[in-house]
């Protein structure tokens, strides 16, 4: 059976699906995406992420026409009778000139897909790494310093890597924001240390009480407990960080409540 996309209005199947070589998304990175999470045929929290891309699209001065973006997944959801996964919305500003300065009259390109759950390994271990997170708090088709974070996880055999901002405080890592607890309190990395504002994450601190703060990595190194959050993964308990035993209670408890809040 094909697997269908929607390539702006047109559903068409994975292999039907092309962009031109002049495409700004391809040459420069220039647009935004969205994962999504599928559970029982439902997507979690559409409207937050909805709300994300439009203020994502104001930053970056792009005009998409996204008022069905709702129907349009829901559409291909159903098509490609996905139980469970991951939906991604991906808008590139679209054919236009070779400068990185755009041609405003270039039509935006928007792609709804939809993708198998990750799978994750029996130990969560978090690294260190040596690039700094970017500035941007949305997720931004040009992703180079998280694709050589995940690189140095890889080589570090770690699941992830810790992003530190510009001025050396406790950012995200390549693919999720992150909280720690000491001594039972929770803590997060505030927005002005260069973060992805997750739509887990404004969740969780619209329901849960969180210290937002500017912390060295030093912080990490004496924590508790660390749990990890994004839209595939909703709540992931790290195991280890920087070859130390981590406990896993605390997040074990917020996963629960979240089932119990519709989180």
């Amino acid at each position: 059976m094909p697997k269908f996309i929607f390539k702006n209005h047109r559903l068409i199947t994975e292999k039907q699906a092309t962009i031109s070589i002049h495409e700004r998304g391809f040459l420069f990175g220039d647009g935004i995406f969205e994962t999504l999470k599928i559970s029982d045929g439902k997507i979690f929290d559409f409207a937050l992420h909805q709300k994300r891309i439009i203020k994502a699209l104001k930053w970056l001065k792009l005009l998409a026409e996204i008022s069905d973006l709702e129907k349009k997944s829901y559409h291909l959801i159903k098509k490609n009778a996905v139980r469970n996964g991951i939906l991604r919305i991906s808008i590139s500003r679209g054919i236009g000139s070779k400068g990185y300065l755009p041609t405003y009259k270039s039509k935006p390109l928007i792609i709804i897909e939809t993708l198998a759950e990750r799978k994750l390994p029996k130990k969560i271990r978090l690294g260190i790494s040596k690039i700094t997170s970017t500035k941007i708090p949305f997720k931004s088709m040009n992703a180079l310093p998280y694709i050589l974070a995940k690189i140095e996880a890889q080589e570090q055999n770690c699941f992830d890597c810790v992003m530190l901002s510009d001025k050396g405080f406790i950012a995200e890592t390549s693919s999720a924001n992150i909280f720690w607890i000491k001594n039972n309190v929770v803590y997060t990395p505030h927005e002005n240390c260069g973060i992805v504002h997750g739509c887990v994450r404004e969740r969780i601190l619209q329901k849960f009480k969180v210290k937002k703060v500017q912390a060295k990595i030093s912080a990490l190194k004496n924590a508790d407990e660390i749990f990890l959050t994004n839209s595939s993964s909703m709540i992931l308990s790290v195991d280890e960080f920087s070859g130390q035993a981590l406990q896993k209670e605390f997040a074990k408890k917020i996963r629960l409540l979240s089932k119990i809040l519709c989180l």
